[in-house]
């Protein structure tokens, strides 16, 4: 629902929810400064602050592996991926159908150079093992039967002794052997993306007469695509095969706009760099007692800094390897919305991973409701739950079967199906009876719907950290939101209750790269 407040409440809301995340983080950057001053004053017992840049003179918070690996892999590819563009860009303007034979060239080429032949031994097993089970004429159920046994086998040897020494670890940074193990995700949901719509291709056109060499390189070229084989984000293989088809718009508008995106990412990455050089609630995690040290208030300004950097990571990752992919011509899905301007789970899902989302809608979700409809007898809603469960499930396998990353499902699944019920109840006789003799005007209602959705808004920022920080930390969020001081309690449901009325009037307001057409194409389709 859109708020119904004036401009004057609304922005009196946007300044309270403002207000209270600086001051959360002052609070936060106050703590640890005590903290470790505290702690004798030498923060170099802490493992993950290192000495940071000469012209601030701060340590640094280097914990965070996936940020450090997304920068190495954009920084050693950069000038091989713009390369590898203007050779396509002459192989689309004078011999199109060879376009796809360089794009798996190019990323071969690459991946041995970069990181070595093992390393293209485990980007092609998942595509050689996909198109296996498809030109042998599987059917759908085969396909989802070896991905899931391909992710419990995968989540099993990651962070396995035997995987790390198949990598020849002693010979490699940490960052190539992370951009490893992050690639084979990625490449198991464009393995699905190609194998499912393959299939229903030839389901549906049973006199498709198409080559098996032809079908190999259309698969090949689309999961080793460079720019987004180790980073995402997910390109449903429809969108990708467009691209194949299209000769190329006017070359100097796409080079603008892609010099413009290079340059505001830049900058994001910069202001992220600071950032850490002022804010080392990740590396103190490895002490959970300092942690515990902090007050409520500080705990709530290291809980929005995690989501603001998950944020931040996500958006310079996806958005400089989408602007190469821009380049090709390829579309790609809207920038994450920041958190701080989404307040129910399913916004989130729908809006902070665009690529993820369609994927699952397509693939998971909408299957799953189709076949639960036709086997049970059930109320509409159940229906969505149970496909909702489904996902869920390929969720928690795809994040990694592991204690918190569970819990984060966990949480999710019972935040959607929260608000499932929370819709089903507007729509009943004695709400609306309720809202035309009590509530009377939009306006109250959309009160009353953010003061509900306000501890639902907390429960999302805590199931949120399980995925940010890891079980013990989330365990602690836990333990203040359910033991709160009365003082505690008042100031974060304001500013929580605020910012439900923010997200709202902001909620047909697209993310960076995004469309109105965006915000509205799965509406109804939310799991």
């Amino acid at each position: 629902m859109k708020t119904q407040l004036n401009f004057v409440e609304i922005l009196t809301c946007f300044c309270v929810w403002t207000s209270a995340n600086l001051y959360s983080l002052f609070k936060l950057t106050e703590a640890q400064s005590e903290i470790l001053n505290g702690n004798n004053g030498d923060i170099s017992k802490i493992r993950d602050l290192q000495p940071g840049w000469g012209f601030i003179q701060r340590h640094r918070d280097v914990s965070d592996i996936e940020w450090s690996s997304w920068k190495y892999f954009i920084y050693t590819s950069l000038g091989y991926m713009i390369l590898q563009f203007f050779i396509s860009e002459i192989i689309r303007r004078l011999a199109l159908p060879l376009l796809k034979y360089w794009y798996i060239l190019s990323s071969t080429i690459f991946i041995v150079y970069k990181m070595g032949i093992r390393q293209l031994v485990i980007v092609l097993i998942q595509p050689i093992l996909y198109g296996t089970i498809i030109f042998l004429g599987g059917n759908k159920q085969s396909v989802w039967l070896i991905s899931l046994l391909l992710l419990g086998s995968y989540n099993s040897l990651k962070y396995k002794q035997f995987f790390w020494n198949y990598l020849e670890y002693e010979e490699m940074q940490d960052e190539e052997v992370y951009l490893i193990l992050f690639s084979v995700a990625w490449i198991e949901l464009r393995c699905i993306s190609y194998s499912i719509d393959y299939i229903e291709k030839r389901d549906k056109d049973e006199t498709c007469t198409i080559s098996f060499w032809h079908d190999i390189i259309n698969m090949l070229s689309y999961i080793l695509y460079l720019p987004l084989l180790y980073t995402g984000p997910v390109i449903l293989y429809a969108e990708f095969e467009k691209s194949l088809k299209n000769k190329g718009g006017h070359l100097w508008s796409r080079l603008k706009q892609f010099i413009f995106d290079l340059f505001v990412f830049k900058l994001y990455t910069f202001i992220l760099d600071i950032a850490f050089h002022y804010f080392y609630f990740f590396a103190m995690q490895d002490n959970m007692e300092l942690i515990r040290k902090m007050p409520t208030i500080a705990l709530c300004g290291g809980g929005l800094w995690m989501g603001l950097e998950f944020h931040m990571k996500y958006v310079i990752s996806y958005g400089t390897t989408t602007a190469f992919a821009k380049l090709d011509n390829i579309e790609t899905p809207p920038m994450p919305r920041c958190i701080v301007r989404v307040h129910i789970y399913s916004q989130m899902w729908r809006y902070f991973d665009v690529g993820l989302y369609r994927f699952l809608v397509k693939y998971i979700y909408k299957p799953g409701l189709a076949i639960i409809s036709k086997s049970l007898t059930l109320p509409k809603t159940a229906y969505k739950l149970l496909a909702s469960l489904a996902t869920f499930v390929f969720i928690f396998m795809w994040h990694g079967t592991v204690w918190h990353i569970f819990v984060w499902s966990i949480l999710n699944y019972i935040g959607i199906t929260l608000e499932h019920i929370g819709k089903e109840l507007s729509k009943h006789k004695k709400y609306i009876w309720f809202k035309t003799n009590v509530l009377k005007t939009e306006k109250m209602e959309a009160c009353l719907i953010a003061l509900l959705c306000t501890p639902l808004l907390a429960l999302s920022a805590i199931s949120n950290f399980y995925l940010f920080a890891g079980s013990e930390v989330g365990d602690l969020y836990f333990e203040c939101f359910l033991n709160p001081s009365l003082w505690n309690s008042l100031l974060i449901s304001i500013s929580l209750y605020c910012c439900c009325h923010v997200s709202m009037a902001l909620v047909d307001v697209p993310s960076r790269a995004g469309t109105q057409t965006t915000v509205k194409m799965y509406e109804n389709n939310s799991y």
